[in-house]
């Protein structure tokens, strides 16, 4: 009996460190706001605006990979999707109608190197966004978004072999296209219509330099994993100022 326990534990462990990681939130959150990915910001809700806010635009100056979902849009999506539209100055149409099968689709875009993500954020090149976090435990980073582009951009997006999220000017950002190892065609945030999102908040730990550093990025609704803290104030108490 004790062997078959030690067993299904085993194959319960192994299960659980495979399952894919996720750093946004468990569903996603509607807005009005013309967002783009890696922006820092915090939730805002308005009498006409609801959602993401920002106030920091960190150097991402390595691509960063992104992955995309194609997802056919319901009741509640395209009801955000057009609240959105009607704030967003992008002409993008979608044609809904509930009684038919075929439904119109959107893309959810996650990035998915949290380790590209974190490194940036520690860079000598954020140190002013890496203060402002530091100073705001709540601030959120968007690491997943919704939207819609017109017809060709969105058939770009879904005949490529990778997307990247690329710097195309000062802290102005896109998603650069690759089809056979080759870029293809680079397609700007606000092209599309964000209505939702994902954030993550960062997990902060004395590093083996002594600084504190952001370690990990957690959903709103995750604790930070074990000697890490959401708070860098906190994590800083936790430091051992004999190893300096």
């Amino acid at each position: 009996m004790l062997k078959i326990l030690l067993c299904y534990c085993s194959v319960l462990l192994i299960l659980t460190s495979c399952k894919p990681f996720d750093i946004g939130q468990s569903t996603q959150t509607k807005t009005t706001y013309e967002v783009s990915l890696g922006a820092i910001g915090s939730e805002k809700d308005y009498f006409l605006q609801k959602g993401f806010h920002g106030s920091a635009v960190p150097s991402y100056k390595s691509p960063i990979k992104v992955s995309v979902i194609t997802k056919p849009f319901n009741k509640q999506t395209y009801k955000a999707f057009v609240k959105a539209k009607t704030l967003q100055s992008v002409d993008v149409m979608v044609d809904y109608i509930d009684s038919i099968p075929d439904k119109p689709v959107y893309v959810q875009l996650q990035i998915v190197d949290k380790i590209a993500i974190i490194k940036a954020l520690n860079g000598k090149e954020n140190k002013d966004v890496k203060d402002y976090l530091s100073l705001r435990p709540y601030a959120d980073i968007l690491t997943s978004i919704s939207l819609v582009y017109n017809a060709k951009d969105m058939e770009a997006i879904n005949d490529a072999d990778a997307i990247f999220l690329e710097e195309i000017g000062l802290k102005t950002y896109a998603l650069q296209l690759y089809k056979d190892s080759k870029k293809t065609e680079t397609i700007p945030f606000n092209r599309g219509i964000v209505f939702e999102y994902k954030a993550s908040n960062c997990c902060w730990k004395e590093s083996e330099k002594h600084q504190i550093d952001i370690v990990d990025l957690v959903n709103t609704y995750s604790n930070c994993p074990h000697s890490t803290y959401r708070s860098a104030k906190r994590a800083k108490k936790t430091m051992n100022y004999y190893k300096l």
